[in-house]
């Protein structure tokens, strides 16, 4: 499609964005796990709780840092698209982020489609309980795409872990979905021309 030729570049800089949060999330979680590892084997009556909290509080400042900027990237798309709106030379095209967010996010979708059908295809495993320890073709494949979205999204790893759902092989949508919607709302606003001022003093540093 043309709208993903033209703009392939915002899918690049959505990829690098996500790279790069990857990289954070590591070096902010990672920490987290290994300190409540360690206080819950040298205090086995404090069962963690002091630092329950840390991994999920990581995990959402991440989060939050990730979707604001991949939010400001289509903001600015948004913004450049306003001008010729404005004179004419397009027509509104409100989905433009959100197609762009999809291509950007199709490695994550397509893990989480291989892993949803994969699962169900596990003997003896219910598909919404854990596979560890499940042996077969199935359960590599799963395992494999399972992997594949924890690296992409480690960022929302913490939280999921906190609320018992990193098992659930259909959760890694939610981060996509989420993702779109702040690629969506982020275009929209900069056709409007919010934040218009602030994305100018950016690009005059």
């Amino acid at each position: 499609m043309r709208i993903i030729k033209d703009n392939f570049y915002t899918v690049v800089k959505l990829w690098i964005t996500q790279f790069a949060m990857m990289f954070l999330g590591i070096l902010v979680l990672l920490p987290t796990a290994n300190m409540k590892f360690l206080l819950s084997e040298s205090h086995p009556d404090a069962k963690g709780e002091p630092l329950s909290w840390m991994m999920p509080i990581a995990s959402v400042f991440v989060i939050l840092f990730y979707l604001v900027l991949i939010f400001w990237c289509c903001c600015e798309v948004g913004l450049n698209d306003s001008v010729k709106i404005e004179s004419g030379r397009m027509k509104l095209q409100w989905y433009k982020c959100t197609l762009l967010a999809l291509i950007a996010g199709l490695p994550s979708l397509v893990a989480s489609i291989i892993a949803c059908v994969a699962k169900t295809l596990i003997p003896g495993v219910s598909f919404l309980s854990s596979a560890e320890g499940a042996a077969g073709a199935a359960a590599s494949t799963y395992g494999v795409s399972m992997t594949i979205n924890e690296i992409l999204n480690i960022m929302y790893k913490g939280t999921f872990i906190f609320f018992g759902i990193d098992e659930l092989p259909f959760i890694y949508f939610f981060s996509v979905f989420l993702s779109v919607a702040v690629c969506t709302l982020g275009y929209i606003a900069g056709t409007k021309g919010m934040f218009a001022n602030l994305l100018s003093r950016k690009k005059d540093k």
